[in-house]
């Protein structure tokens, strides 16, 4: 990881703020992928999924739309799973 510590904050389902981002590796309305380091990628699963707020130079990605489950890849393979709501 890139030596920062990140936090992920998820209100009412509907809102999701990320920090210590690097990067947007991609991201459609059911999936947003989130580069948090050299080797470390948070997903971002649900419904509706817009972005809306990003500051690379802060680090901050603000995401609205419903979040179903956010899952942490470490170099290209899936290590945590966390599900959200369901």
């Amino acid at each position: 990881m890139n030596g920062k510590k990140h936090s992920v904050t998820v209100t009412e389902r509907d809102v999701t703020l990320v920090t210590a981002v690097c990067d947007i590796i991609s991201f459609d309305e059911t999936q947003v992928s989130l580069s948090l380091g050299e080797d470390t990628v948070l997903s971002v699963s649900g419904n509706g999924l817009t972005l809306r707020r990003l500051s690379l130079e802060t680090g901050e990605v603000d995401i609205s739309g419903r979040v179903d489950a956010l899952v942490y890849l470490e170099n290209g393979v899936k290590q945590k799973k966390r599900r959200l709501f369901g």
